[in-house]
């Protein structure tokens, strides 16, 4: 028996044991096609240089297309056991906030280690998030084929013509900052979770701009339908979005202190031909009050403030009792 053969065996007996993911896994007796996902080495180490990190780190390939009943395993090549489980990620700020991933029950491998396999087969078309439980920055991402489409699968512009450069960098109008954009799926189709991923340098220093505030803002015919605000963390930082409506989009990354220095990119969101649905809600933390920079202001204060304030009435107190 050759190792091909015990491959596919491996598998099917995985994902056989896995028969809490039904009906939404395959039939195991139907005949598949595999596709193979690795995970590579360091994966699991939050001690990454998170100034250099990009999704495709974390699995290789980010993205896979398989068709209907196909089997993707994943293989754990790292140093650490994780999961396979469907949903939102914690994204790359995870590292930095502790943020935790969003589970939607689809499928779950459970823990597998060092060395070993986890497989499923899924038997609905459409476009499948997951991520690892243990270590909610590392994200992926399933398209599942059953009809062609018109859709392609690498980014395009507001006129759908393939993005040759991707990502992409721009210069804010008064040429102080280069901005960089990227997002997974590459391809946007509405109701699916869209993560933006975005690098700040400083020009012509070309240095990572830490705690710099923006506005991330989305465009479509014409007209605002998002806004919200935050600040880069070693000069990268992460949104998500999930469209409602396909059509001509720009997206624009302006700075929160100056909204006429921004810059903005092109790009186009199909209808989605799959019976997919999110349960992602998008949410805006704009505020007319309070930028995020100010907010990190007084929580640095009150860090810092409250300490001293409270060494300095002991101090007075001991001193009046003396």
């Amino acid at each position: 028996m050759n190792c091909y053969t015990l491959l596919i065996l491996f598998s099917l007996l995985y994902v056989y044991g896995q028969s809490e993911f039904s009906p939404f896994l395959a039939a195991q007796a139907q005949p598949s096609n595999q596709s193979i996902v690795i995970i590579p080495k360091g994966s699991a180490n939050p001690e990454i240089d998170i100034t250099n990190l990009t999704p495709r780190q974390w699995y290789d390939p980010l993205e896979i297309s398989v068709g209907v009943n196909d089997t993707i395993i994943w293989t754990n090549n790292d140093t650490e056991p994780h999961t396979v489980t469907s949903g939102t990620g914690g994204g790359l700020n995870s590292l930095l906030s502790n943020t935790k991933g969003q589970p939607d029950g689809l499928f779950d491998s459970g823990l597998f280690g060092p060395g070993n396999m986890a497989s499923i087969q899924i038997n609905q078309s459409g476009t499948y998030h997951y991520f690892c439980t243990i270590h909610p920055w590392m994200e992926g991402i399933i398209h599942v084929q059953g009809n062609n489409t018109n859709i392609p699968s690498y980014a395009v512009d507001e006129f759908q013509k393939k993005i040759a450069d991707f990502p992409l960098y721009n210069f804010t109008d008064d040429d102080k900052v280069e901005i960089g954009l990227s997002w997974t799926p590459s391809s946007m189709t509405t109701n699916v979770p869209i993560n933006f991923i975005m690098d700040f340098f400083e020009y012509p220093k070309n240095t990572r701009m830490h705690l710099w505030p923006y506005n991330f803002v989305i465009l479509q015919n014409n007209t605002e339908i998002y806004r919200t605000s935050d600040i880069s963390q070693v000069g990268s930082s992460s949104q998500i979005f999930a469209f409602n409506s396909s059509g001509p989009t720009i997206i624009k990354v302006e700075s929160a202190d100056n909204k006429s220095s921004f810059v903005q990119f092109g790009t186009f969101v199909y209808e989605n031909p799959y019976n997919t649905t999110s349960e992602f809600q998008n949410v805006s933390n704009s505020s007319k009050f309070l930028s995020p920079l100010t907010l990190v202001y007084i929580v640095y204060a009150i860090i810092i403030v409250l300490p001293i304030s409270v060494a300095v009435i002991i101090f007075l107190y001991k001193k009046k009792k003396i």
